[in-house]
């Protein structure tokens, strides 16, 4: 019963989870096309590795986490009946990361603020990546208001060791990494939040199933949010390694 709510609400109640499955993927062409490789780093339930797979591409989903690996498996895997060949979840931490293997694009969505030190993950990725590969990172916008006052883990035990990124934060990690930057923009406005918020508020007093009325409520105000907030939850970054690729720093 757990697995099919898990499968009809796919890929969940979290209102900016959502939003990211919706909108990265209008970024992933044309380097996530039918056989390239493809990297999610940190996949969490396999949205976004499921998106690349369904435009063709072979991915592979890493988390450092074994029950978010044994879910992708069991609902992509198992359910949907996708080989293994084709969309694939291992649990590995990134700073394991080696250049055995190469990919056309890496994914990374809301994973860098939990990591100290994300230069190295950073440099990992730019090895990882094949010329003209492309990184689309995701993390929250260290200028809004709930990220500046999250409580921060700073012995990266699992939280926030940061609280995010701003555009010239996202350029001070990767462009001496050898990254040139060609896309930076918003997700997730006041409404959006305001309702997401009001959920997991909900969820963590009476349990997960609690927050699903408030977030079927939220969906016709959801179309009220503005696609472009000037203060966004969380910033975008698509950054590509060049044809012809500098020594990065360290």
């Amino acid at each position: 019963m757990i697995r099919l709510t898990k499968r009809i609400l796919f890929p969940g109640i979290n209102l900016h989870a959502r939003a990211r499955y919706r909108a990265l993927p209008t970024q992933f062409a044309p380097e996530v096309r039918r056989g390239a490789e493809v990297l999610d780093a940190g996949c969490g339930n396999g949205m976004l590795s499921y998106q690349a797979w369904t435009r063709g591409a072979r991915v592979l989903g890493i988390s450092i986490k074994q029950n978010e690996v044994d879910g992708c498996r069991a609902m992509f895997n198992v359910d949907r009946a996708i080989p293994e060949e084709e969309l694939a979840f291992r649990n590995t931490n990134l700073y394991d990361l080696s250049a055995e293997r190469q990919f056309d694009a890496i994914i990374c969505t809301e994973v860098l603020e939990h990591i100290r030190e994300d230069g190295e993950i950073c440099a990992k990725f730019f090895q990882l990546l094949r010329p003209r590969g492309v990184l689309h990172i995701t993390a929250p916008n260290a200028a809004h208001p709930y990220n500046a006052s999250f409580p921060l883990d700073p012995e990266e035990n699992g939280g926030h060791v940061r609280p995010g990124y701003t555009e010239e934060s996202y350029r001070s990690l990767l462009e001496p990494r050898g990254f040139v930057v060609d896309q930076l923009s918003g997700i997730g406005g006041p409404i959006r939040q305001a309702f997401n918020c009001r959920i997991k508020t909900i969820q963590e007093r009476f349990g997960p199933a609690a927050g699903l009325p408030l977030f079927l409520a939220s969906m016709p105000f959801l179309w009220l949010d503005p696609q472009e907030p000037s203060v966004p939850f969380s910033l975008y970054v698509k950054a590509r390694k060049p044809q012809r690729a500098a020594t990065p720093s360290e």
